[in-house]
Parts: C-alpha cells; sequence; structure tokens
C-alpha cells in the first residue's frame, strides 16, 4: 500500500467549524477589505451577512429555552439575551456536542463573495443581496449538501439572515433620519418638562400662547410606549427619570439625554415616526421626489456615508430598499 508506514502513524482529528459570528466575520475582512479590492465597494453587512448564515448552517436547533437559532447564534457571539446567563450558554454548547462538524465551509462562501465581486450587477458595489443569491444559486450543485433535506434547511436559513438585514437597515435608517441633534434635545426638553410638571401635579406653560395647560398625556405616552412603558408603569418610569436628574443637580450636573440609554432610544424612534413623513420615505420609490424633499433624502444619505461606511451607491440602494418596505407597511413602528 502507498505510504502505508506513514497512515500507520496517522490518526484523522475532525476540527469543527466556528461557531462565533465575530470570528467568521474575521475569516472573510482578511480578505475582502477595502486594501485588498480595489474599484468595487463591499456595502456594509454584506460579508456578516454571509458569516452568519455560513454559521447558522453549522449550529444544531436549541433542545431548550425556546430559543430560535439565530438567537442562540447571538447568545454564542456574546450578546446577552434576558433570563441567559454564562451558564445557559455553556448548557447549550454542551447538549450539542457535534455542532460545528457539519455546515457550510468558509471556502464556499468566499468562492460565492469573489463571484460577486467580478459580476457586472452590481456598478461598483457589492451588497449583502448580491452574496446571497449567489449563495443560494450555488446550493443547488454544492457536492458536500448530503441531503435534500438539508438543503432546504440552508434556503431557509437564507431567509432568515435577509430579515435579519431588513431590521438592521430599517434600524440603521431610522437612526440617520432621528440623527438631528438639536431636534432629539428639543423633544427631550419638551418631555421633561412635561413629565416635570406630571410628577409635581403641576402645569406647563405654553410657550406660544404664554397661558398654562395639563402636561401632555399624548406626548409623553407617545414616547414611553416606543420602549414598552406600559401604561401601569408610566409613573414609576416618569419618576425614575426626575430622580436621576435631581441627583445630577446635587452633584452640579446637567442631565444629557444621551446618559440614559432607554430615553435616547425611546426619544430617536419618536423623532422618527415625526421625520419619517415629512422625508416621504414611502415616495423614494417614485420617479418623481421634489426638491425639499430630495434635501433631507441627501442629507439621511450623507449621514448614512459618514456615519455607517456606505457609499453613494448603497446607500442609495438602502433607502430604497426600506422606502418600499414602508411603501409595502411592512416596518415596524
Amino acid at each position: 500500500e502507498f505510504m502505508e508506514a506513514l497512515r500507520d502513524r496517522t490518526v484523522k482529528i475532525d476540527i469543527p467549524y466556528i461557531t462565533k459570528l465575530n470570528e467568521e466575520v474575521k475569516i472573510y475582512e482578511k480578505d475582502y477589505n477595502s486594501h485588498k479590492i480595489r474599484g468595487k465597494h463591499i456595502a456594509p453587512h454584506t460579508l456578516e451577512m454571509a458569516a452568519m448564515w455560513c454559521v447558522l448552517t453549522r449550529l444544531e436547533e436549541p433542545k431548550k429555552h425556546n430559543l430560535t437559532l439565530l438567537q442562540k447564534l447571538k447568545l454564542y457571539n456574546g450578546k446577552t439575551l434576558p433570563g441567559f446567563t454564562e451558564d445557559n450558554i455553556k448548557e447549550l454548547r454542551k447538549e450539542a456536542n457535534r455542532e460545528g462538524m457539519e455546515g457550510i465551509s468558509p471556502r464556499y462562501v468566499q468562492d460565492k463573495i469573489s463571484n460577486a465581486l467580478v459580476s457586472d450587477k452590481g456598478e461598483g458595489c457589492v451588497n449583502p443581496f448580491m452574496v446571497l443569491n449567489e449563495l443560494e444559486s450555488g446550493l443547488r450543485h454544492h457536492s458536500l449538501i448530503s441531503s435534500e433535506e438539508v438543503r432546504k434547511r440552508d434556503r431557509e436559513l437564507l431567509s432568515v439572515v435577509k430579515g435579519e438585514y431588513e431590521d438592521i437597515v430599517k434600524n440603521e435608517v431610522q437612526r440617520a433620519i432621528s440623527a438631528d441633534e438639536d431636534a432629539i434635545a428639543k423633544l427631550c426638553g419638551n418631555y421633561i418638562d412635561n413629565i416635570k410638571a406630571y410628577t409635581q401635579r403641576e402645569k406647563v406653560r405654553n410657550k406660544y400662547t404664554g397661558q398654562y395647560e395639563e402636561p401632555d398625556e399624548r406626548l409623553m405616552r407617545a414616547i414611553e410606549e416606543k420602549i414598552d412603558i406600559p401604561e401601569s408603569r408610566k409613573d414609576d418610569f416618569r419618576r425614575e427619570i426626575m430622580n436621576y436628574i435631581g441627583a445630577l443637580a446635587i452633584e452640579g450636573k446637567t442631565f444629557n439625554y444621551r446618559t440614559n440609554e432607554r430615553l435616547h432610544k425611546a426619544l430617536e424612534l419618536k423623532l422618527f415616526e415625526d421625520q419619517k413623513d415629512s422625508i416621504k420615505l414611502k415616495n423614494l420609490v417614485s420617479s418623481v421626489v421634489d426638491k425639499d424633499t430630495q434635501e433631507k433624502i441627501d442629507i439621511v444619505k450623507d449621514r448614512m456615508i459618514k456615519s455607517y461606511g456606505y457609499c453613494e451607491i448603497c446607500s442609495t440602494d438602502v433607502l430604497n430598499f426600506v422606502a418600499s418596505i414602508f411603501a409595502r407597511g411592512d416596518a415596524k413602528d
């Protein structure tokens, strides 16, 4: 036998694939970055979504805890979820002792990213959908997929990843639209004035009429509902904010909404709700956009380019994509 002596001294050891998203992303970032790829921009989240799908194919469905596979991936990647501790994560890994031994290899993903890069579809920019479509089309002829059942599961996981990407870009567009610091500060000031009056059982002076009015319950609830503060807990939340402001005042400090993550998020969501119609995001899918709307859209695009790493092409594509979601009425309030 050929090389019998060598084979007699060789032991096969199976090494599992990576099951942590951030580590998988690093594999692709090493080869597909702005230093190595010239002439084409890789849109934000493109490598991340490819890596996410790849890792998902390697994970076993959670047996307990009422978890989705995507949530399991996020836990493995260090994200905290309510009710889950480090011990729970260790238990998840323990119950799936062959996890990572099967699934899609990085080589397959690298081949498909390369295909997307040399494609003439991107007009100078490769986006996640181009890569995900390449990944899906290649499944038909993937020699290492053992059964049609596995092939079907891998396709379904592509849909999971597309749904996650949709949520990510909706959030980014939302943040870009509501990134007007002055507008957030003004909204915050209005909210604080109202909850102060509410908690102290006072009235609020209308700056326009000069009249004293009851606190604006509608405004307060519109903000609080954005972070799921129920009616039964609104008083506690308002007192919590006022106590925090009071504690800062004792220390000679001024309240800044950025220091309260929940309130900051609520203000952003409320501002987005108020501004999305003025920007006429739904009308982006129309070929006719008035000058005022176009100026606002350009400001949002500029924020996406500066803050999130988009280029002129993919920022336009993402805005159109998110606009189409709003046009369908699928966007989350």
